[in-house]
């Protein structure tokens, strides 16, 4: 009943060929002009999960306390140390020309050179006063400047932070409004501001995801080169293969149309485009040129058979709507479950995508056949460019149905097996210190391991104390959790220092007592406590105590500096934040995690943690059930599974291979991966299934589906590969490791297609597979 259905849909569609063209053309002409519409940028928040605690507490408080689009500039003495007057005016002349940059929050830069960060001192003259530390100017005199080396290793909060403990470095650190910045605009900047100061006994070295964005913006242009090369790579191969104008012509308007169609309904839905997953497109694209190429070989097959465009255009149809059909709207329905995962980048990455790899079937399983009905017949020696494949595909079928079959099976097992023990490899999150965008040796992650060098501190967490009233952070059983809580932490390697208000008051009080230690405490009465917090207040000009607490003593926020944002160095952070917090319960305030960058690349970890899983799950159980019911049979189903699961744990047991981490960066490609590792083992399946239906012997139907379908299926996994080699070349690192994982990923499939599949076939009697149905 099916077969007639879609054969009388052939016949319907060819006979209304014009009609469906007009209107393929009108559709892809709408989504041409909402395509135009869609912006190009990576919103901070987009990469994070909406609704997760940390998000929650950092989107309250980045305006407040810090936010995640945060810059660390290190002036470096590569001579001597900073204490000169050439190097404190750097220092200088950089602080204040980063206090005008767009966007800049002034009450988040922080400096020698900043008037906020001051020393605190009582004398006998003047009492209890504070003084900044090098302002209104870098000091000129060597006695000053003496002064000035004694005051920076003498005042809580600069040595170590602001300046390192060798005096060889100073640290300027900036946050930005996240909404207003531009990062490409911003990053020029910051390199006119730091170029002239640079010279041969000063390096300067920059950091942050403003930075990173910046820096790949700069390159922008080397990625859109790289994407021309691999597109026109992959046109030269596939003249090379056809030898005719069909070849290259329609699956190259095959890819262009369905790309319209996905970027259109992005634009359709008023997203934002972001450039991080401008690998993405890329996948999708291609599996639209694999179907592509699917139909095109068999066309040319049919005009071989029937001498007829339409007669042909028609038997394409109907042969491949139902394998085509079946392997389009598997991969959709795979993509969209990426929509479980609740970070908004991938919510609408599965919308597109799915939509996207829906339109597939309009761009090839409607477009393709009518297109081909149109254009002249091919040649008819054109099967002689393709011997050779045959020859060899015909070898590898024989070893599908012969004795070797029982030795493909086995190996199949084994390496099964290895995977699955080998993915338990795979860390979540981050791998590397600096960004795994970037190779190790880039510019910034040079910047960032000399950063680290100096200052331990190459990212941040914001722990938030959250009062229930006004003055709740004055109480002292609340400032000692806050010491407390940052001892406990800084006992971790990875953690490089913190600070908060509760660290200023034991120093306050022990200067009050003639500087006596066993007074450098925090007092254990009420009024005490507030007392001395009020001092400090009243000596605070506005903006002084900013990162430190609210103006109504409400709330606090404790700061973490990080060695690095790996996910093992989040997760051991969390986990010790979080035992801390369960021991330790207070009456009248309560810790809330985590600010800053740091706290939402722990919040992203823990999401992936708990939903990959359970993505790759249900993406595995919609394979078998579109599969079994698509081949009314529930082997049919499970055969299906067994390509996906293998290229699946191979993946993650390469990425544990090489250090490659599951982070937010790398999960949309290994995401859709999942959903679209199956389109081979269909065609195969397919064509064994129709040639059984025409009463050939499993062997015969074995041999005739691999030198058809499975030529195309080679075709296109090899250009793909070869297309893909040059991202070797490119200046980021997430997309040479994104092009192997592709590359492996493809021939994974594509074995798991041409040589598992058939071999259990063969070796398994399947129902929907008997010749006698």
């Amino acid at each position: 009943m099916l077969d007639s259905l879609v054969s009388r849909l052939a016949s319907f569609t060819i006979r209304n060929r014009f009609a469906f063209l007009a209107a393929i053309v009108l559709f892809t002409g709408f989504f041409g002009y909402e395509a135009a519409r869609v912006q190009v940028k990576s919103p901070l928040i987009d990469l994070f999960p909406k609704d997760h605690p940390y998000v929650e507490t950092f989107k309250q408080y980045q305006d407040i306390f810090g936010g995640a689009s945060t810059i660390a500039i290190a002036v470096v003495a590569e001579k001597g140390d900073i204490f000169n007057y050439e190097t404190l005016s750097k220092i200088y002349r950089i602080t204040k020309a980063v206090e005008l940059l767009p966007a800049v929050n002034n009450y988040q830069v922080l400096s020698i050179a900043q008037r906020k960060v001051k020393k605190i001192e009582v004398d006998e003259v003047t009492g209890f006063r504070t003084e900044p530390v090098m302002w209104p100017e870098a000091p000129r005199e060597a006695e000053d400047i003496e002064r000035l080396r004694r005051t920076v290793f003498t005042t809580s909060g600069v040595p170590g932070t602001l300046v390192s403990w060798d005096g060889k470095a100073a640290l300027i650190l900036a946050g930005f409004f996240e909404e207003k910045l531009d990062a490409g605009e911003m990053y020029r900047q910051l390199e006119a501001i730091t170029g002239p100061e640079r010279d041969e006994n000063t390096s300067i070295h920059m950091i942050g995801r403003p930075v990173i964005l910046g820096t790949i913006l700069q390159q922008y242009p080397k990625l859109i080169l790289i994407f021309f090369l691999t597109v026109l790579s992959i046109v030269a191969i596939l003249f090379f293969y056809f030898r005719d104008l069909r070849g290259v012509l329609i699956p190259t308007v095959t890819a262009l149309i369905s790309a319209v169609w996905g970027m259109g309904f992005l634009g359709l839905c008023n997203f934002n485009f972001d450039p991080l997953i401008i690998v993405v497109p890329f996948v999708i694209s291609a599996r639209a040129l694999s179907h592509s190429v699917q139909l095109i070989e068999r066309f040319f097959e049919e005009y071989v058979r029937l001498e007829s465009r339409k007669a042909a255009a028609e038997a394409t149809f109907s042969g491949l709507f139902k394998p085509g059909m079946l392997s389009i709207v598997t991969d959709a329905a795979g993509v969209f479950i990426v929509f479980l995962t609740p970070i908004p980048l991938m919510q609408k990455l599965a919308l597109m995508g799915g939509f996207w790899v829906l339109s597939i079937i309009v761009s090839d399983l409607f477009f393709n056949p009518i297109f081909l009905s149109y254009l002249p017949p091919p040649r008819r020696d054109m099967k002689q460019a393709h011997r050779r494949m045959e020859k060899m595909l015909g070898v590898i079928a024989g070893w599908c149905y012969g004795r070797s079959r029982l030795a493909i099976l086995g190996v199949t097992i084994a390496v099964f097996v290895v995977g699955l023990v080998l993915a338990r490899n795979l860390v979540i999150g981050d791998v590397h210190p600096g960004t795994p965008l970037l190779w190790p040796g880039s510019v910034y992650n040079q910047d960032t391991a000399r950063v680290g060098e100096k200052f331990g501190n190459t990212e941040i967490m914001n722990i938030i104390v959250e009062g229930e009233n006004h003055n709740a952070i004055k109480l002292p059983e609340v400032l000692r959790n806050m010491e407390g809580i940052q001892r406990e932490l800084e006992s971790i390697p990875e953690v490089a220092s913190s600070y908060s208000i509760a660290d200023l008051l034991p120093r306050i009080i022990k200067t009050m007592h003639s500087g006596g230690p066993k007074w450098e405490l925090i007092p254990s009465h009420r009024q005490e406590s507030g007392f001395f917090l009020e001092m400090i207040y009243s000596s605070a000009e506005p903006g002084d105590l900013t990162r430190f607490v609210t103006p109504d003593s409400k709330d606090a926020n404790i700061t973490i500096f990080l060695r690095d944002h790996k996910g093992d160095t989040l997760r051991q952070v969390i986990a010790k934040a979080k035992r801390y917090i369960e021991a330790h319960p207070m009456e009248d305030a309560r810790f809330r995690l985590a600010g800053g960058l740091g706290g939402l690349l722990a919040a992203v970890n823990e999401v992936i943690t708990a939903t990959q899983a359970k993505v790759t799950v249900l993406a595995f159980l919609l394979v078998f059930i579109f599969c079994g019911m698509a081949f009314r049979s529930v082997g049919a189903g499970l055969l299906f599974l067994v390509p996906i699961a293998i290229s699946n744990y191979l993946t993650y047991a390469l990425m544990g291979a090489v250090g490659i981490g599951l982070d937010v960066n790398v999960l949309p490609v290994v995401s859709l991966g999942v959903g679209l590792g199956v389109d081979y083992g269909i065609y195969i399946i397919g064509r064994i299934e129709e040639e059984r239906k025409l009463g050939k012997e499993m062997p015969e139907a074995i041999r005739e589906s691999l030198v058809t379908a499975g030529k195309a299926v080679t075709f296109t996994a090899t250009t793909m590969v070869v297309g893909i080699g040059f991202w070797v070349f490119s200046f980021l690192r997430f997309q040479a490791e994104m092009g192997l994982l592709l590359a492996f990923w493809m021939i994974i499939s594509m074995l798991g297609g041409l040589i598992i599949l058939p071999a259990i076939v063969s070796f398994v009697r399947f129902g929907f597979l008997d010749s006698s149905k």
